[in-house]
C-alpha cells in the first residue's frame, strides 16, 4: 500500500472516529428505509453467509442480518463498530460477528459468501476497483453483491460535485457516476441485475453538523460557498436552493440552504 493510500485510510478512520456518535444518529434514523430497500432488491434466500463491508453504525447490518443465516460486519473504524454492536443489540440480532478490517484485503476465502453488501462507502475508497474485486472474490458463483452509494447525477460535472464533497470532508475520495459504478462491478466479474435510484432532500447545516463542521468553521464556509456557486446551471448536480430567512430581506447568513443527494442501489451477481 502506498504512503498516499495509507494517509487516506488514516483520514477516513480519524473522520469516523471523531464523528461516530453524530453520524450514527443520522444514519440509523434516516437510512433505515434505504437499508430495507437494498435488502428487498438483493432478495436473500435466508440461508446465506453474508458480509456487510464498511458497516458503519450498522444501518444496513440490521436489515440484512434479519434476512440471512449469518452476517459478518466489517469496518475500518473501531468507534463505528461499537455503534454497530449497540444497534444490533437493540434490534435483538445475534446471528452476526464484528471485525475490524479494510476493504482492500477481506479476511475471507474465495467464494466463501452468498451475499456481500457495501453501503455508502465507495466514495471513501481510494481505489474503488480493489474493493469491488474483493467483494466479487469472496462471493460464490451465483452469489450477489449489493451496493448503495451517492452518485454524480447524469449531466452534472463530476469534478465540481467532488470539489464540494472534498471541501466538506477530507476523507472523501470520489463520488462515481452510475456508469462508473456499473463498470467497476462488471470489471470485477459481476453481472448487474437490478438498479434503482433514490433522492434525499438535505438541509445544508444538518449535513455539515453530521461531520462536525457547524457554522463558523472554515470547512462550513468553503463548502457553502462552493454549493451556492453551483446554483446557476446546477453545475454539480445537487439542485441547491437558498430559502431566505426573510422573504423581503437581503441575503443573510441565516438563509437556509437545501440540496438533493442522488443515490444508486445496485445488485449484481457473481458470474
Amino acid at each position: 500500500m502506498s504512503t498516499v493510500e495509507r494517509e487516506h485510510l488514516d483520514r477516513v478512520r480519524s473522520r469516523f472516529t471523531r464523528t461516530a456518535e453524530q453520524f450514527a444518529r443520522f444514519a440509523l434514523a434516516t437510512r433505515a428505509g434505504e437499508a430495507e430497500r437494498l435488502a428487498r432488491l438483493a432478495a436473500p434466500r435466508g440461508d446465506e453467509l453474508a458480509l456487510d463491508l464498511a458497516c458503519g453504525p450498522g444501518t444496513f447490518t440490521r436489515a440484512f442480518a434479519a434476512r440471512v443465516r449469518f452476517l459478518y460486519a466489517v469496518d475500518l473504524t473501531p468507534a463505528m463498530l461499537a455503534q454497530a454492536r449497540q444497534a444490533a443489540a437493540r434490534a435483538g440480532l445475534a446471528n452476526l460477528a464484528f471485525a475490524c478490517g479494510e476493504a482492500n484485503s477481506l479476511p475471507f476465502a474465495d467464494s466463501a459468501l452468498g451475499l456481500a453488501v457495501c453501503a455508502y462507502s465507495f466514495h471513501h475508497f481510494f481505489d474503488p476497483a480493489r474493493p469491488a474485486h474483493e467483494l466479487s472474490r469472496v462471493a460464490r458463483p451465483g452469489g450477489r453483491v449489493a451496493l448503495a452509494d451517492i452518485i454524480v447525477p447524469a449531466g452534472a460535472d463530476p469534478e465540481w460535485n467532488n470539489r464540494i464533497e472534498r471541501a466538506r470532508d477530507s476523507s472523501h475520495a470520489r463520488t462515481l457516476t452510475l456508469a462508473q459504478l456499473h463498470g467497476l462491478l462488471e470489471a470485477a466479474g459481476l453481472r448487474v441485475m437490478a438498479t434503482e435510484m433514490g433522492e434525499r432532500l438535505r438541509h445544508f447545516d444538518d449535513w455539515m453538523e453530521t461531520i462536525g463542521c457547524p457554522p463558523g468553521t472554515p470547512a462550513y464556509a468553503e463548502t457553502r460557498r462552493l454549493m451556492e456557486a453551483s446554483i446557476p446551471g446546477d453545475t454539480a448536480g445537487f439542485r441547491p436552493r437558498v430559502i431566505p430567512a426573510s422573504p423581503a430581506g437581503a441575503p443573510t447568513s441565516q438563509d437556509r440552504l437545501e440540496f438533493v443527494q442522488t443515490s444508486a442501489f445496485v445488485v449484481a451477481e457473481k458470474l
